[in-house]
Formats: structure tokens, C-alpha cells, sequence
């Protein structure tokens, strides 16, 4: 794992368009393989988005950009973690997008990120 870390902003950010897509019902569109895979391809953002088109605005953060790569290395990361105790350690036991937003809290709660040069 590089130290390459993503902005607090860009976390925050991704937490926001996720959290608006659980509360639009879409809180089962992903499965926990569809977050494992994405982030294991570094193409989980253009996932979310191919599965639910014009829910997340993820614009800001294309596919091998420097802020999406340090976004899915601080998910795989914190996946590492908690990968098999998902319901033990975050409550969650189905949803993929609840799943990354608990992925993006433990990033915050870590301390995994930077702040903008």
C-alpha cells in the first residue's frame, strides 16, 4: 500500500452522494461483491454509476484520476480490515452502498486521508 491518501473532501463528498443515494431507495443496487470487485479494479465509482445512472455525481473523480485511485486505496484498505466481520464490526449485513459508507467513516475515523496541497 502506497501512502497515496485521498482528501477529507473527497471522502466526504463520496459519503454525500452515497448517503443521498440510500435515502433516493436504492440502498440495495450494490452487493458487497459489487464494492469488492470495484475496489479490487480501482473502478468502483464507474460501477455505482453504470449501475445507477444519474443517481452519484462522480465527475470530479474519473476512473485512475489521482483522487480515485487514493479513494479506492483507502476503501481497500480499510475492506482489509473488516472483510468477513462486516456485521460485527459495522452492522452491516446485504447493502453495498451502506457498506461503503461505513468503509468511508472508518477512512475518516483512521485518520486516512490529507488535506489538499
Amino acid at each position: 500500500m502506497t501512502e497515496n491518501k485521498p482528501w477529507l473532501s473527497t471522502l466526504a463528498f463520496v459519503g454525500f452522494q452515497i448517503n443521498s443515494a440510500v435515502e433516493e431507495g436504492h440502498g440495495d443496487a450494490l452487493l458487497f461483491t459489487d464494492v469488492y470487485q470495484g475496489l479490487e479494479r480501482g473502478t468502483l465509482l464507474e460501477d455505482i454509476n453504470n449501475k445507477l445512472p444519474g443517481v452519484c455525481d462522480f465527475s470530479l473523480y474519473p476512473t485512475g484520476s489521482e483522487q480515485s485511485v487514493a479513494l479506492h486505496e483507502a476503501l481497500k484498505l480499510v475492506a482489509g480490515w473488516l472483510r468477513g466481520r462486516e456485521r460485527r464490526k459495522v452492522g452491516i449485513e446485504r447493502s453495498g452502498l451502506h457498506l461503503l459508507l461505513a468503509y468511508i467513516l472508518e477512512a475518516m475515523q483512521q485518520q486516512y486521508w490529507v488535506k489538499p496541497r
